[in-house]
């Protein structure tokens, strides 16, 4: 009993410790935010900026990170390296780089509009 309280035990309670002060500080910065949007007349059923061209943003996250996974296993099998490092780093490379490209489609897409 000790050694699951002193070892693994620890972690699994920071880890939902964390997880549980995570959800409320959404929630109530969420409260706030339509509290705030209330006093100054604002419709708070109106989708906010943010939100806005949500699906193409995560539509080009997944290809670039199913890109990243493509070119890493390609690379693996071609050079005959170690996959840890190929991986991750090609996934988050690729996966940043089409966010990137998602902002600046987004911001063209609202110049145009």
């Amino acid at each position: 009993m000790n050694d699951f309280f002193f070892g693994p035990g620890v972690v699994l309670m920071a880890l939902f410790v964390a997880a549980g002060y995570t959800i409320y500080t959404f929630i109530k910065a969420s409260h706030l935010e339509r509290m705030a949007k209330i006093e100054k007349g604002i419709d708070t059923n109106a989708p906010s900026n943010n939100s806005r061209y949500l699906e193409l943003k995560l539509g080009m996250l997944m290809v670039g990170i199913a890109f990243g996974l493509l070119l890493a296993y390609l690379l693996e099998k071609a050079l005959k390296i170690d996959e840890v490092v190929f991986y991750p780093s090609f996934m988050l490379l690729f996966g940043g780089i089409s966010l990137i490209a998602s902002f600046f489609w987004a911001k063209k897409l609202q110049k145009n509009k």
